[in-house]
């Protein structure tokens, strides 16, 4: 078990305010939250109606389970990223629409057909390895930006079939203020005010927004323009039909569709790698333990389709990163009616949450929440545990379809790059967290990175 000041990176608050909100709005659950499993924000929120949170994993199972049907989208939720990702796309269909769209994209998830993607997995984290050899000797990386497009390369190669296709410096450059701009939102949803409501950066947000539809738009009528049928999930897309009713996908379904996996397709697993890396290099000990795995597992090949499932230590650490730093700090929904959850009454006017962050550093539910310990999810250890007290991909029907892809993906990249290079932290920085999307840090995570001891020698019996 390793511990570190940094692994509780803020004091919950005993009462809420307006700016933690904005900044941090994980601070404003209370104490208690860490210790009870359900409850309400007050006093702050009477100009909005009560919204409530869970950290209980029986009522967690029956929200997003047993009565998953009795519960939509929150209204919260869909206001903040409406933006973000178009309304009639996978993430906010429902009913019919959504078993349509999650039949259609099903197939393409399918565990052959990812472990076929590893060596994809594996070109990527070699490439970002590549200009690592060649950067400056000890000057800090950014860690999350350079796990971004570590991502996003693999994420155009299997969503668009290659690069080349999207400019990704000019893609993410406009996404940045896309995604900022959701706490803004997220505080104009809070308070029923209207969409259009200004705020600071809104009109940067809107034009990237803008720029980024538009581009979505080029490539779908680029490869339509192709006339020929790829396997890729673009691919995908534009083929699917409805075998029940023959209906095909809108262009704002595919342009929503397209933008969500580009999105979700590389954001969830870069905040996941970046946090993993950072707290590797926290705790030296652990990481030593993961690159030894690493070559003892598949010496100095490249991380294949047959070793990257035997890299549990490697799955651990990542598990363990997503619990203390999830890469969502809560999963929303609304009940379609008045109804009960367990023996509390919910009004279909009040979001629900599961508080992520709470739920994974609960007080009755994990041994020592706040210290890094990736051998709590050992076979032994994860004996007994309830399945709901760990969601960093949600549960349930709507459980994130590309979950496999994700972890197969960082188990490849985290392995190829620990095996060859060593990551320290920069002495004198403090983290803040900047939870407005994912749960990012404010001014970036820099790391020192450094050959291995024996990297080198891997390196060159690889080439």
């Amino acid at each position: 078990m390793f511990h570190d000041p940094d692994f509780t990176p803020f004091t919950p608050r005993e009462t809420p305010s307006y700016a933690a909100a904005l900044s941090n709005y994980m601070e404003n659950w209370p104490p208690s939250a860490y210790r009870e499993g359900f409850w309400s924000l007050p006093g702050l929120w009477r100009l909005v109606p009560k919204t409530v949170y869970l950290t209980n994993p029986a009522l967690i199972e029956e929200m997003l389970v047993t009565r998953a049907e009795t519960f939509t989208r929150d209204v919260i939720t869909r206001r903040s990223l409406g933006s973000v990702d178009n309304r009639t796309s996978l993430f906010f269909a429902e009913d019919a629409d959504w078993k349509w769209q999650r039949r259609a994209l099903s197939s393409a998830f399918r565990h052959e057909n990812l472990l076929a993607l590893v060596p994809t997995f594996a070109e990527c984290a070699d490439a970002t390895a590549k200009a690592w050899r060649a950067a400056t000797p000890g000057a800090p990386v950014e860690i999350m930006t350079a796990m971004s497009q570590t991502t996003f390369a693999v994420i155009e190669r299997a969503v668009l079939g290659g690069t080349g296709a999207l400019d990704h410096d000019k893609y993410l450059a406009a996404l940045a203020p896309v995604l900022k701009a959701t706490g803004w939102r997220r505080m104009i949803a809070l308070f029923n005010l209207p969409a259009w409501t200004p705020f600071f950066g809104a009109r940067r947000a809107r034009a990237a927004s803008a720029r980024i539809f538009a581009e979505i738009d080029r490539i779908i009528e680029a490869r339509r323009a192709e006339g020929e049928t790829r396997r890729d999930l673009l691919g995908l897309l534009l083929s699917a039909r409805d075998p029940e009713s023959g209906r095909v996908m809108t262009d704002a379904e595919l342009s929503g569709n397209l933008n969500g996996l580009l999105i979700a397709g590389h954001e969830t697993s870069a905040v996941a790698l970046g946090w993993s890396l950072w707290l590797l290099a926290k705790d030296q000990a652990s990481q030593e333990l993961l690159r030894r795995e690493v070559v003892e597992v598949a010496g100095s090949d490249e991380i294949g389709p047959q070793t990257v499932e035997k890299l549990v230590f490697t799955r651990q650490v990542l598990q363990e990163a997503m619990r203390l730093f999830p890469p969502f700090g809560a999963l929303g929904r609304q009940p379609k009616r008045d109804t009960t959850l367990g023996p509390h009454a919910v009004s279909k006017r009040e979001p629900i949450f599961v508080a992520i962050w709470a739920l994974h550093r609960h007080e009755k539910l994990w041994d020592d929440p706040n210290g890094f310990d990736p051998d709590r999810f050992s076979p032994e250890r994860s004996k007994g545990r309830h399945r709901y007290a760990y969601l960093p991909f949600g549960a349930g029907p709507r459980i994130c379809i590309g979950m496999t892809f994700a972890m197969l993906e960082m188990m490849t990249i985290l392995a190829t790059l620990a095996r060859e290079f060593r990551f320290r932290t920069v002495p004198g920085h403090r983290l803040e967290l900047d939870p407005s999307f994912a749960t990012r840090a404010r001014g970036g995570l820099p790391l020192l990175i450094e050959p291995a001891a024996d990297s080198e020698a891997l390196s060159i019996a690889a080439e």
